[in-house]
């Protein structure tokens, strides 16, 4: 038995000291089959290789690549801009495409783009890595480095667009929402851009005043208790812990957001398909409440004064519309009606009496002296002469004699 065993492994030995040369033969030869198999009418990204075995096409088609990344793509974009793009972004499978060859025909070369090389060469480029991408491809695949996007002119046009002077926190938002693309019922959302709630209000405004103007649907929406400064009636939007601001492309084709920067402020364009008449929004039925004084009184200041303790604000309100113009004429869709109270002017008097006032001594009224010469009746002036005109009594020398007619 044990022999038999020996025998049998002995035999199992032979037959594969025997078969893995004869594999290693058919490989080989199956291998140099196909490396000496010449290619028969066959053109590879516009170059002939008829006639070429495998190992002569991939030098062939190298030293065409070496050529071909001499000079950038040249992508002329929708309103007739030339943007150069480095041939970095592309590579390459020569072996993989010399595979695939068959039987005779024309073949692209496999070619994939680097997306986060691309990305730099489209800032501030109305376009977006979809639109661009399968264009790119197409082109590098054949050896051609002119790429034109006119062919997508009807689905690229700017639809609506907002510019805004953002602050750095704004800017960081904005520069994540380049090239966000909106397929047929995809939703935008504010939050997804950013963590900054006050940054996100206050762009969120814009946002709200850039949809406004399409038929997108507005999801989510809210005002803050009072308007903030610098933000238009009608476009407020409050973006914190519980709120967002969100929309819905209810359209039946994608659309695009695009960001460009004109030295310190940034325009968002939303590329697209055009809409089916003109959309504009509107802020109507702006009305204005005056403000009350409320007077109050407090012990903790000092008497006879009043502060203000909270200043007023005039309250208002307005209807913001979307407005769909066509050839009959306009229609109106209310999107929101904002309303902000008054606030009331708060004064705070001091509620302590003031002090008895002191007593005044009574001032009794003098009169000036008036000229001796205005004033006959001057006893106090003392004249050593007698005035020429004052009458003297008579003087006699002797006793008067009494008359004869006299009675004794």
């Amino acid at each position: 038995m044990k022999r038999y065993g020996m025998h049998l492994f002995i035999l199992a030995g032979l037959v594969l000291l025997v078969s893995l040369p004869t594999i290693g033969l058919v490989n080989y030869l199956d291998a140099s089959a196909k490396t000496s198999t010449t290619y028969k009418e066959t053109i590879v990204a516009g170059i002939n290789v008829s006639g070429m075995t495998k190992e002569e096409a991939v030098v062939r088609l190298d030293n065409a690549i070496k050529d071909f990344n001499n000079a950038p793509f040249t992508v002329t974009l929708v309103d007739g801009t030339a943007l150069e793009v480095g041939k970095d972004v592309v590579s390459f499978n020569v072996d993989a495409t010399l595979e695939a060859v068959t039987e005779s025909d024309t073949y692209p070369l496999i070619t994939t783009v680097d997306e986060e090389r691309l990305t730099p060469y489209l800032t501030n480029q109305p376009v977006t890595l979809s639109m661009v991408t399968p264009l790119l491809i197409e082109a590098a695949s054949n050896l051609n480095s002119d790429v034109m996007l006119e062919m997508t002119a009807t689905e690229s046009d700017v639809v609506a667009s907002i510019t805004v002077s953002p602050t750095p926190a704004m800017r960081s938002a904005i520069d994540r929402m380049n090239g966000f693309e909106m397929e047929a019922g995809d939703i935008f959302s504010l939050k997804a851009f950013g963590e900054d709630f006050e940054a996100l209000s206050t762009l969120g405004s814009s946002m709200y005043q850039l949809f406004a103007a399409t038929p997108f649907q507005i999801l989510e929406r809210v005002q803050h208790e009072t308007l903030p400064t610098d933000i238009e009636l009608g476009y407020d939007v409050k973006v914190d812990e519980r709120s967002n601001f969100a929309v819905q492309n209810t359209e039946q084709t994608p659309y695009a957001l695009i960001v460009l920067e004109e030295g310190n402020a940034v325009t968002v364009q939303l590329l697209g398909k055009p809409f089916v008449g003109a959309y504009e929004s509107r802020v109507e039925d702006v009305t204005t409440v005056p403000y009350q004084n409320i007077v109050r009184f407090s012990p903790s200041l000092t008497a006879g004064s009043s502060s203000v303790t909270q200043s007023g604000q005039t309250g208002e309100s307005g209807k913001l519309y979307r407005v769909r113009i066509t050839d009959t004429g306009e229609s109106l869709e209310l999107l929101g009606f904002d309303f902000y109270e008054p606030i009331p002017e708060i004064v705070t008097k001091s509620s302590v009496p003031l002090p008895p006032p002191e007593p005044i001594e009574p001032v009794i009224p003098t009169f000036p002296d008036e000229s001796l010469e205005d004033d006959p009746f001057d006893d106090d002036v003392e004249d050593d002469g007698l005035n020429e005109f004052e009458e003297q009594p008579p003087v006699y020398e002797d006793d008067p004699v009494p008359s004869e007619g006299a009675v004794g």
